[in-house]
């Protein structure tokens, strides 16, 4: 995984900047759908599209490694795309709400 001390240090956020990301944040917004879970929507600007789709690729891959791990030493099936993508999602919250 990205080493996360360098991207505190220098205000990324898996290599993208940190204000640009929370600004992407502010466009995205969820809705329920109809079996219960959240259907995640946004029409961000151009100037924060690419830095975002850019982080939370980065993300997915980082699980994606982690998922190749898993299957090789524990026998574990891998996430789907999707569940890695939504995963990738979380985790980028996750990473801009941490401020350590």
């Amino acid at each position: 995984m990205a080493d996360e001390s360098t991207e505190t240090d220098s205000d990324l956020i898996a290599g993208e900047s940190r204000a640009d990301l929370v600004r992407a944040m502010s466009y995205v917004h969820t809705e329920s759908g109809p079996d219960g879970e959240y259907i995640l929507n946004g029409d961000l600007p151009p100037e924060v599209a690419p830095p975002f789709v850019r982080a939370v690729m980065r993300i997915e891959a980082e699980l994606l490694l982690h998922d190749a791990e898993l299957v090789t030493l524990d026998d574990e099936e891998p996430r789907t795309q999707e569940q890695r993508r939504a995963d990738a999602f979380v985790a980028l919250v996750m990473r801009l709400d941490n401020r350590r």
